[in-house]
């Protein structure tokens, strides 16, 4: 299968395959679930990040399905 990341603020720059990208395409096996492919790019495991699948929140033991868009956002405030 197949998904999409797409990194958000400065995010990609903690993973030594995302950096300098805006998007990655990736090709999985079935049965992964998001918090393995952050795993797999290398995200330090202190890094706070929120996650969107198909523009919805969800939890890091997702089950990702083929075409699938990941975005990775850094946690933001404003005023």
């Amino acid at each position: 299968m197949e998904i999409e990341i797409k990194f958000w603020g400065n995010i990609a720059y903690y993973s030594p395959e995302a950096r300098g990208k805006f998007s990655l395409k990736k090709s999985l096996d079935e049965g992964k679930t998001v918090q393995k492919v952050i795993e797999d790019l290398k995200f330090p495991k202190e890094l706070n990040y929120i996650i969107t699948v198909n523009n919805r929140t969800i939890e890091a033991e997702y089950f990702l399905k083929d075409g699938d868009e990941v975005a990775l956002f850094a946690p933001f405030s404003g005023g």
